[in-house]
This record gives structure tokens, C-alpha cells and sequence, in this order.
């Protein structure tokens, strides 16, 4: 349910940004906030995103080997771990992919900086990458909270000594 909220809130922004450059371009192209943010700036906030979390998805990672090794069959350890280990190579390469489309957004707004219909897409579309990487990095954080929750109730999995 968390992700057709998610969705649904992704496409209602870009239905919103994609209104707004069509009927008023100007709220998101004259804007201030934006024009500065939506730069260099927010390339600099991305990188330090995805750094974090790449290391964050690594210490995870341990963290699921760690609980696989406490079961009795590795086999059942590793299937009952794949499906949280996709979902954050999933979540890892959905950052990536954002920051290369964060790039075309800013090249694309630089190349044509003085019309008001193209700034004020490309700043939308910012917006939407930038929403779109807070939804991941909460996927991200639910999955280790989860994980959290396992790690201390696993030693149930763990063979008498």
C-alpha cells in the first residue's frame, strides 16, 4: 500500500509541475528558491545522498548476512533474506539512476536558460527527483527498521549449544 501511495503522490506532483509550466510557468521559473537550488546545489545534495546511503546499503547488506547466519539452514537464511537484498540494490540503483536524471535536468536548463517554459519544467522536474529520493531513502529506512525488529527477534533461529 506504501508504494501506490508513493506513486500516487509522485504522479500528482508531476501532474501538478507539468499544470503549472503549461497554465503558469512563471511560479516555478521567476522563483528565487529555485533558481538557486536547482543548480549545482542540488547536484552537491544528491552526491552527498547517495554516498551515504550506498554505505548505509552496505552496512545493511552485513546485516543480512549477519541474520542469515543464524539460522539453522543457510539455504532458508538466504531465501528469506533475497527479497529484502533486492529491494535495496532496487532502492541503490533508483538513487543512481535519479542523480544521472538530476545531470540531464540541469544541462537541459542550462542550455536554454531564458525560456520560461523549459526553466520552469526542468525545475519541476527537480522537484520530482528530489521528491522521488526522499520516498526512497523512507523505503531505505523501513527496510532497516524491519531489519532491526528480525536482528532481535532472530536468536530463535540460532542452534542450541
Amino acid at each position: 500500500m506504501a508504494y501506490v501511495i508513493r506513486w500516487c503522490g509522485l504522479i500528482g506532483l508531476a501532474t501538478l509541475v507539468i499544470a503549472l509550466t503549461v497554465v503558469h510557468p512563471h511560479v516555478l521559473a521567476a522563483n528565487e528558491f529555485l533558481h538557486a537550488f536547482v543548480s549545482h546545489e542540488m547536484l552537491a545534495l544528491l552526491i552527498v545522498i547517495l554516498t551515504i546511503t550506498l554505505a548505509s546499503i552496505g552496512n545493511i547488506h552485513l546485516t543480512l548476512s549477519r541474520i542469515v547466519r543464524r539460522f539453522k539452514s543457510h539455504a532458508d537464511g538466504e531465501l528469506a533474506a533475497a527479497p529484502a537484498r533486492q529491494e535495496l540494490d532496487s532502492n541503490a540503483w533508483s538513487l543512481f539512476w535519479a542523480f544521472v536524471a538530476c545531470v540531464v535536468v540541469l544541462l537541459i536548463k542550462g542550455g536554454f536558460p531564458t525560456d520560461v517554459y523549459i526553466v520552469s519544467l526542468m525545475n519541476g522536474f527537480a522537484l520530482i527527483i528530489l521528491a522521488f529520493n526522499m520516498a526512497v531513502l523512507h523505503d531505505i529506512y523501513s527496510t532497516v527498521f524491519d531489519l532491526v525488529r528480525q536482528d532481535s527477534t532472530s536468536d530463535e533461529h540460532k542452534p542450541d549449544a
